[in-house]
């Protein structure tokens, strides 16, 4: 950060043979590809740096999404969704952010779902690093969380301030691997839930569409200029 421009990934959900979330002719792959093309305009236009990990409908891996932020020196991993969830009627955007334990059922079986594509088309997420890599990753992982953590209240104030609507728990946890890049700030943000009535209504809306994403612009270059300054401290 500082005064290079900030690099976001920004990571479509699903595609391909992986449609996500589906609510009548609506497919969660098709409504968040548009999104993230709006919001890559958006922020490229504020002078950020912006790399989709897809660009059509297509199945990525999540390794593979991971390795497009790390090939990019990402600033920012963002991932958007648009889920479903059976239980309840959940509504509004929701943050997610990495941890081994979920922070309910709802979440875990969020993080599990988003998986099972992977599983599906054969990719091995079981593989374990050795020991010193998974040392080296904790490390890495103690100083990326704290700015994960204030990236994603920054997002959830900013998606309030401009009148969005957040779900009851605005922010959660859950064991999402495409979150597991230790040294890049990870965020998953569901945009809203296909499963909502009154989300799916929102999503359709241009008009809201351009709030949400102005939101994550707000929240984007509030963040990195807080990042920024609380290097230059830890450099002193």
């Amino acid at each position: 950060t500082g005064e290079a421009p900030l690099v976001v990934v920004i990571d479509p959900g699903h595609g391909g043979i992986d449609p996500g979330a589906e609510a009548g002719d609506l497919q969660e792959a098709d409504v968040i590809l548009g999104f993230a093309r709006e919001l890559a305009d958006l922020l490229r236009r504020s002078g950020m740096t912006v790399v989709l990990t897809r660009e059509e409908d297509v199945f990525v891996p999540l390794e593979t999404r991971i390795s497009v932020a790390r090939a990019a020196r990402a600033d920012v991993f963002l991932s958007l969704h648009a889920d479903a969830l059976a239980e309840g009627e959940a509504t509004g955007a929701t943050v997610f952010l990495l941890a081994e334990e979920a922070s309910d059922g709802a979440s875990a079986r969020l993080a599990e779902w988003h998986d099972r594509a992977d599983l599906l088309a054969g990719v091995d997420l079981s593989a374990q690093d050795d020991l010193v890599a998974q040392v080296m990753m904790d490390m890495a992982r103690i100083e990326t969380q704290p700015r994960a953590d204030r990236l994603a209240a920054a997002l959830a104030a900013a998606i309030r301030e401009k009148g969005g609507r957040m779900h009851r728990h605005p922010i959660q946890q859950a064991a999402f691997s495409v979150l597991k890049s230790p040294d890049i700030p990870s965020i998953l943000l569901e945009v809203g839930f296909l499963s909502s009535e009154a989300d799916r209504k929102r999503l359709a809306d241009p008009v809201w569409r351009t709030m949400m994403q102005e939101a994550i612009l707000a929240a984007l270059t509030a963040w990195a200029e807080a990042d920024a300054a609380e290097a230059k401290l830890l450099r002193q």
